[in-house]
């Protein structure tokens, strides 16, 4: 299975709360463990504030009851809950008990109890996923319908060609297997810029609809075949795009299917590892309604440990042909 321990970091707030259900739907399809996590922040930084220790004391109380509550009600659904309450700053702490625990996956909200600002993420979010090194699903509040039973009908899988979007479709299948869910696999053939001021020739236009055409056939074949190999027990149906906005498109194409859940890698093809996620992933995290679940490109042990686990082996695809081609 792609995931064994999920963590779920919660400031009290119902806008935190809006992630439990895709936590919850995700630990159950994995058979993964479920991790609570608040942080408080501790007493001699409230002293600094004002803050009477008492009413600390009270507040630390009300928050352990609030936990159990939420891990009693979480566990009568079958899923496996770990609660841990921990003082300090939140990201931090975070990241901290993420190395302890060996999380596979975070599932957070993208702003708290601070609220919606003029950027994409609250700063606790942000520094989570710059600092953590796994996988996460963002959560846009109040934007899509949070049912308490989450069950992801349809999933769209980001894919490139590359090893890594592949990796992506095999873990997204083995969350999935079993259950009554499609998963479309779309591929984006970007149209390359030609900036200039003056208008290109006709023998430039048709050199590039000749690259994109060449592309196209490629990535055809490579979807077609890929859907086949994950076809096992869940529904994989395939889409093509040629679009000049590789983001928006994906956006787009996931409005238009109706879609559950948004699935990319957090590198595409081009982009390194040095970056938290390549360009295309952190446009997509910023502008897309929907959850988005980012998978962290793996270490190669760890890489064949899930490969022999889940029954989806690297998929022998044609990445290498895309590769050169694009």
């Amino acid at each position: 299975m792609p995931f064994h321990h999920i963590l779920l970091p919660l400031d009290g707030s119902s806008v935190a709360e809006e992630a439990i259900a895709h936590a919850v739907s995700v630990a159950r399809g994995c058979g993964a463990d479920l991790h609570l996590l608040h942080v408080q922040k501790p007493p001699s930084h409230l002293e600094e504030h004002g803050i009477d220790p008492v009413e600390w004391r009270l507040r630390r109380a009300e928050i352990t009851s609030y936990l159990k509550r939420l891990g009693e009600g979480i566990s009568a659904g079958g899923v496996e809950v770990e609660i841990t309450l921990r003082e300090g700053r939140p990201a931090e702490q975070i990241v901290e008990y993420c190395d302890e625990a060996e999380i596979d996956l975070i599932v957070l909200t993208s702003y708290g109890r601070g609220g919606v600002s003029r950027f994409h993420f609250g700063s606790t979010a942000q520094k989570v996923f710059s600092g953590s090194g796994r996988s996460f699903m963002i959560v846009r509040p109040g934007a899509v319908n949070n049912d308490k039973d989450k069950h992801y009908q349809r999933i769209l899988v980001s894919v490139d060609g590359s090893h890594r979007a592949e990796w992506v479709a095999c873990q997204v299948a083995a969350m999935v297997r079993g259950q009554e869910a499609e998963l479309i696999l779309l591929e984006t053939i970007a149209v390359p810029d030609m900036p200039r001021r003056m208008p290109i020739t006709r023998e430039e236009h048709a050199t590039r609809e000749k690259f994109v055409e060449s592309n196209r056939r490629a990535a055809q074949t490579y979807l077609e075949e890929m859907a086949r190999q994950l076809e096992n027990g869940i529904k994989v149906r395939s889409r093509l795009e040629v679009t000049r906005n590789q983001a928006e498109c994906i956006c787009t194409t996931a409005t238009e299917e109706n879609v559950d859940l948004i699935a990319i890698s957090a590198h595409d093809w081009q982009s390194g590892v040095q970056r938290v996620t390549g360009n295309l992933c952190q446009t997509v995290m910023c502008h897309s309604p929907l959850p988005v679940l980012v998978l962290q490109e793996r270490s190669e042990a760890e890489n064949q440990r899930e490969s022999g686990e889940n029954h989806a082996a690297s998929l022998p695809m044609y990445a290498q042909q895309q590769a050169g081609e694009r």
